[in-house]
């Protein structure tokens, strides 16, 4: 009969490192659309009754006709790379569920129609080991850092999940499942910041043409000053990176092309113009505006 999914992973490690953008890499890879993972926010699944919300509530109750969130995106596409998203605040009930998908590869809905996981590939992702539940309501607190040896933070990491599976829930079965697939993510470091920079700058160049006809051309000290403001937040992974490149480039950028815009012509004066950024100044965090562009616009 219908087999267990196609394949079984565990990404864990600090967030904004990549595990979300590499399922959606995956899905693309394996079955060439990125729109085929399918991503459940675990925090969402955090009550006792959490396992109707994906499977669909039995006959008779409320929402019975609407069945559940992972039993109709599986119905509807059942090649696809399912996506758990930070699973160690998932109700611990919806476990059982998760046993019978990596046993069976199969889940029968509140319908009672059975849909089959043979075609999927499952992707469980947890923070944990990496920032710190905590229960009292308060910011998480990090647990590793990015100056820490990859090795002694994988093993941290890995006995953080060890601990919260046979300890917190009592589910020892659960970690079984997953064998040796567990994939612990390093934190993003030099020269892969310096990388996802310029892959950065290159969408927004390509943005800028679409939407203006405008090229950027962008010197390296400027590259340098976006990288150098990332390192300052690696912490925070590619979303400080991101972040780095928000700031320091395209808020300023937008302001200096507005301020170069040709008042008859709109938007579209700038057609077929060149933005030369040699430098981004740095005024410090007091200035009205924090950074501005040494940068040139020249028309054809």
């Amino acid at each position: 009969g219908q087999g267990r999914p196609r394949g079984v992973l565990f990404f864990a490690g600090p967030t904004g490192v990549g595990k979300t953008e590499l399922a959606k890499s995956l899905a693309e890879l394996l079955f060439g659309d990125e729109n085929r993972c399918i991503r459940f926010d675990m925090s969402e699944y955090s009550t006792p009754q959490s396992d109707e919300k994906l499977l669909g509530a039995p006959p008779g109750y409320v929402g019975y006709q609407e069945g559940g969130q992972l039993t109709n995106a599986l119905k509807e596409k059942p090649f696809s790379v399912l996506l758990f998203d930070e699973i160690e605040k998932a109700h611990g009930g919806i476990f059982d569920k998760f046993l019978q998908i990596l046993d069976d590869g199969r889940l029968t809905d509140g319908k009672g129609e059975t849909v089959y996981f043979s075609e999927s590939v499952i992707i469980f992702t947890s923070n944990l080991g990496a920032v710190a539940r905590d229960e009292s309501g308060g910011g998480a607190e990090t647990l590793v850092t990015p100056d820490m040896e990859f090795q002694a933070m994988r093993e941290h990491v890995l006995g953080a999940i060890r601990d919260h599976f046979n300890l917190r829930l009592g589910r020892p079965e659960i970690l079984n499942r997953f064998g040796n697939n567990f994939v612990v993510f390093d934190f993003i470091k030099p020269p892969v910041d310096q990388a996802i920079a310029a892959m950065l700058v290159k969408r927004l160049s390509k943005g800028l043409m679409a939407k203006w006809g405008v090229t950027l051309k962008l010197a390296k000290p400027a590259l340098e000053q976006i990288v150098a403001q990332a390192r300052q937040q690696l912490h925070h992974g590619g979303r400080g990176v991101r972040n780095a490149v928000d700031f320091t480039l395209v808020t300023p950028l937008t302001r200096f092309l507005f301020d170069h815009l040709d008042a008859a012509g709109g938007e579209d004066s700038l057609q077929g113009a060149t933005a030369a950024v040699k430098n981004i100044v740095d005024h410090g965090p007091e200035a009205p505006y924090r950074f501005t562009l040494d940068a040139e616009v020249t028309r054809q």
